[in-house]
């Protein structure tokens, strides 16, 4: 049961955080880079961070978050409407990812 319990908590952070953090972005109205990257780049990028957020919080590892959020911060350092926008959604994603580690750590 206890397995069960952790792919769905992995399930509802992974995929559940990419509807919210584009309902976030979307409800605060920050314009999108018109640049061009990778199709679907950044939703990719939000699975795994808030897989290695979840995995970090269900091991009781706190560091690498932090380290994680710097490192994001540094590499998207730019214009600052841009920043502005990436900055929401990272926010948005760690602090999705970051309720339901807590959720879990509640729950066992």
């Amino acid at each position: 049961m206890k397995t069960i319990i952790i792919i769905l908590v992995y399930i509802i952070t992974i995929w559940g955080g990419s509807i919210i953090v584009e309902n976030i972005c979307r409800i605060v109205k920050l314009p999108r880079s018109e640049r061009q990257g990778l199709l679907n780049a950044g939703k990719y990028i939000g699975y795994l961070e808030r897989f290695l957020i979840l995995t970090f919080f269900i091991l009781k590892i706190y560091e690498p978050i932090g380290l994680l959020f710097v490192g994001k911060s540094i590499i998207r350092f730019s214009e600052r409407e841009e920043s502005e926008y990436f900055l929401i959604g990272t926010l948005a994603s760690f602090c999705w990812a970051i309720l339901w580690g807590v959720i879990f750590h509640i729950t066992f």
